[in-house]
């Protein structure tokens, strides 16, 4: 790789010095060229048994984890409004304030389930006996 950055103009000595002094200047500039170099890796070039593929390997099947956690979590979310819905739409008196708030946080999480529409009917009932 160092051989076709450099184009064969400079050494790899040379190279290396100037990367050297640059991190010394920029101090940041270590972490930076870290992350960049870790960005550019394919790990399907990588050897098998190598420790940057183990990584890769960990760290993919920590993200696949962690995005069923956050799925998981979603759906708790869900669940847990709509509860909340249903428990206010059967207390007495008018609690549309309250039923609009927790059905604007189930229309964020975009969530389509029949106590949305349950919800949407007590707010129209209770908006129109408002008006009377």
């Amino acid at each position: 790789m160092l051989d076709s950055l450099t184009g064969g103009l400079i050494s790899d000595a040379v190279v290396i010095a100037l990367l050297g002094l640059i991190v010394k200047i920029w101090p940041r500039g270590l972490s930076a060229l870290a992350t960049w170099l870790y960005s550019h890796v394919d790990p399907g070039h990588l050897p098998y048994d190598s420790d940057m593929n183990r990584h890769w390997r960990q760290t993919s099947e920590l993200r696949r984890q962690t995005e069923q956690v956050q799925d998981q979590l979603r759906e708790i979310r869900k669940d847990t409004i709509k509860n909340t819905l249903v428990n206010l739409m059967e207390q007495p008196g008018d609690q549309s304030s309250k039923v609009r708030y927790e059905l604007s946080k189930l229309e964020s999480l975009d969530a389509h389930c029949w106590v949305m529409q349950e919800a949407e009917d007590y707010l129209a009932q209770h908006h129109r006996k408002g008006r009377s």
